[in-house]
């Protein structure tokens, strides 16, 4: 079985990873955090860290920028992973 966890080791290689697919990254301190931003053409994903980011990426490739859930979905995946 393959294993991987958001940790500090992953930080670098996501990084890589959206530079690859043609990002430009860039790291900002907003209200004392960090935010990192990756930009491609008119697209920008935003997140707390280069993991997250390329998640969102990932979101959007699977799920287009109609990327929300309805209804239905909202309600039967919180009961299923017990989300407030």
């Amino acid at each position: 079985m393959k294993t991987i966890t958001t940790a500090g080791n992953t930080v670098v290689p996501a990084l890589l990873t959206l530079e690859g697919l043609g990002f430009t990254v860039s790291v900002e301190r907003v209200a004392g955090r960090e935010v990192f931003r990756a930009v491609r053409d008119d697209e920008t994903f935003s997140g707390e860290d280069p993991v997250t980011v390329l998640g969102l990426v990932k979101l959007v490739e699977a799920r287009g920028w109609t990327w929300r859930a309805g209804d239905v979905d909202l309600e039967r995946v919180r009961r299923q992973y017990r989300l407030g």
